[in-house]
């Protein structure tokens, strides 16, 4: 009713009594504001009424664009994940099915060492192609807005040790340390399954770019507003020029690992749009050559 009655005044001019023709005088009235109405429009509109549709309508106007902005982000990035999907998941299952197929054939005639060298290559396949569909699946649910937090107490010390130890085989096919310094009895309330991303993919990395022979630290600091938790690597580091493509969103960017590894980009977006929903930030450190610590912040509640 309201904007049924606002569209039949919007193209009305206001204007003086005198200025209108005497036939017109008599389709007009003056409110208490003084402000003129056509008679067949209900007394109990005023000027500031009209300016208060106005203002909600502008808002409307507003919401609507910001509502196709946001379907055209979201078609983007299914694409983008789409892409990814068609694109570098064959790689891994490729490699997993061609390795399987050789040692098949040749099972007779290879030795030990032989088949432990198939059998590893579809063993890092595996590991890759199922990171990948981790990752996507949990970017594609968040995109959808379809990912809620689910905040409870948690031990970071025990959560942190069982990422860890996901990544031993990783660690020690590269010969690298890797050191876990958590305070035992540090308590957070956050979301499990968003923190365990960001530990996976930021401890993945570390490994990545990690040479053989070094070495991944992962440790916090605590203060009354946040928890700081730092995962620091002794690897090839990251330059100004990458650090700036990192944490785009909608923008993956990824570089191969110190031995040839290859991957998406996808994790560290992921990151830190999970770290945003949880209240915190997330950031890095880094000098070429010199190893790199990706930080990332919680609220410490």
């Amino acid at each position: 009713m309201v904007l049924k009655e606002f569209n039949s005044l919007k193209n009305f001019k206001i204007s003086d009594d005198n200025s209108l023709p005497n036939t017109g005088k008599k389709m007009f009235r003056r409110s208490s504001d003084k402000t003129l109405f056509r008679r067949d429009v209900p007394a109990k509109f005023s000027r500031r009424e009209f300016q208060k549709v106005s203002k909600e309508n502008i808002k409307l106007q507003i919401l609507v664009k910001e509502r196709e902005r946001a379907l055209a982000d979201v078609a983007k990035n299914n694409a983008k994940v789409m892409s990814v999907i068609s694109h570098d998941l064959r790689s891994p299952i490729g490699a997993i099915l061609g390795s399987l197929e050789v040692l098949k054939l040749n099972i007779n005639n290879y030795d030990i060492k032989e088949a432990g060298e198939l059998i590893d290559i579809a063993i890092k396949s595996s590991n890759k192609a199922l990171s990948l569909l981790n990752n996507l699946l949990s970017w594609a649910v968040s995109l959808n807005g379809l990912y809620f937090t689910d905040l409870v107490a948690l031990n970071l010390n025990e959560l942190v040790e069982e990422e860890a130890v996901n990544f031993n085989i990783q660690s020690r096919q590269k010969n690298i340390v890797l050191e876990c310094n958590i305070a035992p009895d540090l308590i957070i309330k956050t979301d499990e399954q968003m923190v365990k991303t960001v530990l996976r993919n930021l401890i993945g990395n570390a490994i990545k770019y990690t040479p053989t022979g070094g070495k991944i630290n992962i440790s916090s600091l605590e203060n009354k507003a946040f928890v700081e938790i730092t995962v620091k690597d002794s690897g090839i580091g990251v330059s100004s020029d990458v650090q700036k493509n990192l944490f785009k969103n909608g923008s993956f960017y990824s570089t191969r690992g110190t031995q040839n590894e290859t991957g998406q980009g996808v994790g560290l977006v992921l990151c830190k749009e999970f770290v945003e929903k949880l209240g915190g930030n997330i950031f890095l450190e880094s000098t070429p050559g010199k190893g790199a610590e990706f930080k990332f912040t919680l609220p410490n509640q």
